[in-house]
């Protein structure tokens, strides 16, 4: 792995040839950024020669190295790969170039919580603020090495333990109609159709979905199995097994068999599918739904429907895979048609008992 980072007023790469580490001092960022990329590309060449005498840091551990050389073999192994691979896009965009080139041992409070601010105040690639929620998910990173380097002996006590995440209040997304989403399964292309329908029968969750095959499914009993498998475990790293409806075991009977892969949902060279957002997105405009919706979206749909359809909120947790129940009763938004279903049967009038009394 290599990287971009900064260590007091300069910027450095760090990356690996051929076993051995080098650590190059460079200047400014893009340069540092530049000088990496060639430097990648004559590796894979087979051109390049690297320096006779490189310059390193000798004597203290960084935030960098020990990321790269102890915490992220050590996650790589304990983690499912998603929450790994989320690590690592954090530590590699993010926190590298602020604390990488520090040691262990000099990052303070106060730069974390500088770094909390600045990363607060800063603006993503389409011109809105960072949320809450990415900033806690950087910080979280942050905390999860440092604790580490605290129980590996590195450090004696972590200066992120004490900084507090930003309190989050996510908007709930507006909640699917049922017409809604079945407008959306009658304008899925075919190599979509069974996919979202997996989602609002099954509610799972898009990891899920990707890594579903062939044999998690059991047409005899009408059940799928979500399985968590060495490389790919669910969230709580725990198989649920989730009954099939008729309409969805008619979607997945129709749709397509890669004879390369044993993937339900791949692409044509057997590869399982990594975003069906463009697709799902047109899919959405022909049904008439003008907000944007995601996987996620729908799987609220369906644990929000499956209890306004009177399922037992325990069962439904058992489908969703969620640990604690608040969790799935938190998902359950009702829709403004079923409110007013409901506030219909609400009556204070006595008439009806005092009819029944007089008759008896």
């Amino acid at each position: 792995m290599a990287c971009v980072f900064k260590r007091k007023d300069s910027w450095w790469i760090d990356y690996y040839y051929q076993g051995v580490r080098h650590r190059q001092k460079i200047g400014p960022k893009r340069k540092a950024e530049e000088a990496l990329t060639q430097i990648r590309t004559k590796i894979a060449s087979g051109d390049y020669l690297p320096p006779d005498s490189r310059s390193s840091v000798h004597g203290v551990v960084t935030f960098a190295e020990f990321a790269l050389d102890e915490f992220l073999p050590w996650s790589e192994m304990q983690h499912a790969q998603s929450h790994h691979d989320r690590l690592c896009f954090a530590l590699s965009k993010h926190l590298y170039p602020v604390f990488g080139g520090l040691a262990l041992s000099e990052i303070t409070i106060k730069q974390i919580e500088d770094y909390k601010g600045a990363r607060r105040r800063a603006r993503n690639r389409g011109g809105k603020p960072v949320s809450e929620a990415t900033v806690n998910r950087e910080l979280c990173a942050l905390k999860v090495v440092l604790k580490k380097a605290v129980t590996w002996g590195k450090l004696e006590v972590s200066p992120a333990a004490s900084v507090k995440t930003y309190k989050e209040s996510p908007s709930a997304p507006r909640l699917l109609e049922l017409q809604e989403i079945q407008g959306l399964l009658d304008e899925a292309p075919q190599h979509l159709r069974a996919l979202v329908s997996v989602v609002v029968h099954a509610g799972l969750r898009s990891a899920e979905i990707y890594r579903l095959q062939w044999r998690d499914i059991d047409w005899k009993a009408g059940e799928l199995t979500v399985a968590s498998r060495r490389g790919g475990h669910t969230k709580s790293y725990k198989s649920r097994r989730i009954p099939m409806g008729t309409q969805l075991v008619e979607d997945l009977r129709r749709h397509p068999r890669s004879l390369k892969s044993l993937y339900v949902f791949c692409n044509s060279e057997g590869e399982p599918y990594r975003s069906v957002r463009r697709s799902l997105k047109a899919a959405a405009a022909r049904a008439g739904i003008e907000d944007f919706i995601g996987l996620h979206q729908l799987r609220h749909a369906f644990c929000s429907h499956c209890q306004m359809q009177g399922i037992d909120p325990r069962t439904v947790q058992g489908w969703m895979g969620h640990k604690d129940i608040t969790t799935t009763l938190r998902y359950a938004h009702v829709s403004p048609d079923h409110e007013k279903a409901a506030i219909q049967r609400l009556r204070y009038d006595t008439r009806h008992q005092l009819d029944t009394s007089i008759h008896s």
